[in-house]
């Protein structure tokens, strides 16, 4: 018969910190989780004392109990709900063009030396390991139009342990000729992607962690049809969709003109079947209310991408108008016109750009740690799987050290354990990840030590 003690894997005893809302970030003192041994939360017990710690871990062996020091906590992994795993080969370069003449000048030629997977590959390692060091523990990835490069997405991230939705990149017009498809071509090669993970998914044990999105670049780059196709791909499928949504003015104009007959760039994916509760749209920077209003209807979500936002000069999204409607908003760091895979940085860069929309009605602390975790869960269509801590929840999670070597962090005798979790969140960054959890396991990030 089984005993609790042998369902339990490993145990935190200390500092736990999450969001319960969107209002309202819980402190857990001497705290105790248990994960079990599919990964997930067993039980949390508050406030154990030193004296209590026997008793409460219920026979759990002592070589499971992981002690926190009084600078370390643990908080739920960051959730990256927009990113484009190519970019990372020019992350931080090219901000000084808009939008769309930018993707012309940087973006596509990066992209199209993906045709070559071994050069994917050796790319792909370094931007899903830059990102998991960046306490990304989930993330919506764009790959590119390259079916077999794609693949190799899919493999870096299973070796190194991710949870992550995957998109291979849908361009059939408007698009340079060394990268674009035919309508026929890149919905066999679309189907033939999904295909693929799930034959990688049927052979994995746990819970699979990666899961095919379709994505289709943004509505200029994809013909009604290739649209339509795609809509019934994911219904056919059940899968998520991602894509891009009002970013920049220019964008919107040519949208329209090459969708007449959608009442707007909202609708264009609506029109076609890809707006729905399993859908991310990233930017929304030039809202309509009625789009707001039709995002709010088909229950979509909405990844916020403050850094990318000012770096290309895109605008300033109203997160505060799109919270009041009860939308769905994550934080996204869309490398590369983000320059970083943080987000820490996301975060910081959507209080200063709240400030600059309305300084009265900023966001505050409580909300944004809120869109880094259970914001993002939400997006994904995750929020009964991770974002925070409660029993059912797998374990996806950061253990920070505040006082880490070589922080950026300084902590004083003064400091309580709020005022240090919000020195981290504003200050901090990889340097201060000990180490990072998916599923109850410790990611294997190359160059790392491996763990179990």
């Amino acid at each position: 018969m089984k005993t609790f003690a042998s369902t339990i894997s490993k145990v935190f005893y200390g500092t736990l910190i999450h969001s319960v809302s969107i209002k309202e970030i819980e402190y857990i003192l001497q705290g105790l989780l248990f994960i079990d041994n599919q990964g997930k939360i067993a039980k949390i017990v508050k406030n154990v004392s030193q004296d209590k710690l026997d008793a409460a871990l219920e026979g759990v062996d002592s070589d499971k109990l992981v002690r926190l020091t009084s600078d370390q906590f643990v908080i739920p992994g960051f959730v990256d709900t927009h990113i484009h795993a190519p970019q990372y080969a020019f992350c931080g370069n090219g901000h000084d063009l808009p939008l769309l003449e930018w993707l012309d000048t940087y973006t596509f030629p990066a992209e199209a030396r993906f045709a070559d997977k071994d050069y994917a590959r050796r790319l792909y390692t370094k931007s899903v390991a830059r990102s998991l060091r960046n306490g990304t523990t989930a993330a919506c990835w764009y790959a590119t139009i390259h079916l077999e490069s794609c693949k190799e997405l899919v493999q870096v991230i299973q070796e190194q342990g991710q949870r992550a939705y995957v998109g291979k990149v849908n361009m059939n017009q408007n698009s340079p000729d060394f990268l674009v498809e035919t309508t026929e071509s890149s919905v066999r090669d679309t189907r033939a992607f999904i295909e693929y993970v799930k034959d990688v998914n049927a052979k994995i044990e746990n819970k699979p962690l990666v899961t095919p999105i379709i994505t289709p670049r943004f509505a200029i780059s994809c013909t009604s049809d290739l649209l339509t196709e795609l809509g019934k791909l994911a219904e056919e499928y059940q899968l998520p969709i991602q894509s891009h949504l009002c970013e920049n003015m220019n964008e919107i104009g040519f949208t329209m003109s090459l969708f007449p007959e959608s009442v707007n760039y909202t609708a264009v994916y609506a029109d076609h079947g890809l707006l729905n509760d399993r859908t991310v749209m990233a930017h929304c920077v030039h809202m309509k209310d009625e789009e707001l209003d039709l995002v709010k209807e088909k229950e979509a979500g909405i990844s916020h991408c403050a850094n990318s936002n000012f770096n290309l000069k895109s605008g300033i999204a109203n997160v505060r108008k799109m919270l009041n409607k009860d939308i769905k908003v994550g934080l996204g760091t869309d490398v590369a016109g983000g320059y970083t895979p943080s987000i820490l940085e996301a975060l910081r860069a959507s209080r200063t750009a709240s400030v600059a929309i309305d300084m009265e009605s900023s966001l505050v602390v409580a909300e944004l740690f809120y869109l880094a975790t259970v914001g993002g869960a939400r997006v994904m269509g995750l929020e009964d799987t991770i974002g925070n801590f409660e029993v059912g929840k797998e374990f996806d999670a950061i253990l920070v050290n505040a006082s880490s070597d070589n922080s950026p962090v300084d902590i004083h005798e003064h400091d309580t354990v709020e005022t240090s979790f919000e020195k981290y969140l504003f200050v901090g960054d990889d340097r201060n990840h000990e180490k990072i959890f998916v599923q109850g396991k410790e990611v294997r990030i190359p160059g790392n030590a491996s763990r179990k």
